[in-house]
């Protein structure tokens, strides 16, 4: 959900390794009295080019350029209904799936996340979108989710779940860089907890489960990482 950064390392600045070497007209004997061999115009040119397209790789590398842009789209993908703001709840329900006591139960887990500094979690219960990943992740740039600050320190721990009740895949998620001990394994385990229930149209069981798994998920993830420290 933030964007990439534009280089979390650089590689190794190889400009000033590399040598463009021009050929030089050598008429001095060499060993037994052999003059030295120049090589063919057409040789000598592709070795100056080959020298120069290294150079200017090298050059790249070193200042970014071969690196993914920093990327900030918060847009709404073409086509897809529009993104809707956070008003009172973490729980969203634009398809009306949910009862009102199962929207306040979710909320109450998302809330407690929160509070507790272990993650901000958006549960979006959308029709109509054509697509998911990049709408869920646009979702969350554009509700600014996730604690400010740098990623290593707590910041950018933002998560979406996108709930797609017309669509055959109903589960999309989409994660912060604050959030790199949570896997795409440990997600697609907690989707595999509840998918059966989104299968059968059972929106409120499907929504508890998906946020308890998620809660303890977390929860788990931040115990250890405070053990580690």
């Amino acid at each position: 959900m933030t964007p990439r950064p534009l280089c979390a390392w650089q590689p190794l600045c190889a400009v000033g390794l590399l040598t463009h070497r021009a050929a030089v007209r050598d008429s001095s004997p060499a060993v037994g009295g052999a003059r030295r061999v120049r090589r063919p115009a057409a040789l000598r040119q592709a070795a100056r080019a080959a020298s120069i397209l290294l150079l200017l790789l090298a050059i790249a590398g070193c200042s970014g350029l071969g690196n993914d842009a920093y990327d900030t789209n918060d847009s709404v993908p073409p086509g897809d209904p529009p993104f809707t703001a956070l008003a009172d709840s973490w729980v969203i329900d634009n398809a009306r799936a949910l009862r009102p006591d199962t929207a306040r139960e979710a909320d109450a887990v998302c809330r407690r996340l929160q509070s507790d500094r272990v993650a901000e979690v958006v549960v979006l219960i959308q029709p109509g979108v054509k697509h998911p990943e990049d709408y869920a992740t646009h979702y969350g740039r554009w509700l600014k989710l996730g604690r400010k600050g740098l990623s290593g320190e707590g910041g950018n721990n933002g998560l979406v779940w996108l709930i797609r009740p017309d669509a055959q895949e109903k589960m999309t998620y989409s994660r912060g860089r604050g959030l790199p001990r949570l896997t795409s394994s440990q997600l697609v385990d907690i989707m595999n907890q509840a998918k059966e229930y989104f299968n059968f149209n059972n929106y409120d069981e499907g929504v508890k489960v998906l946020v308890r798994e998620t809660d303890a998920t977390l929860r788990g993830l931040s115990e250890k990482k405070g053990d580690a420290s």
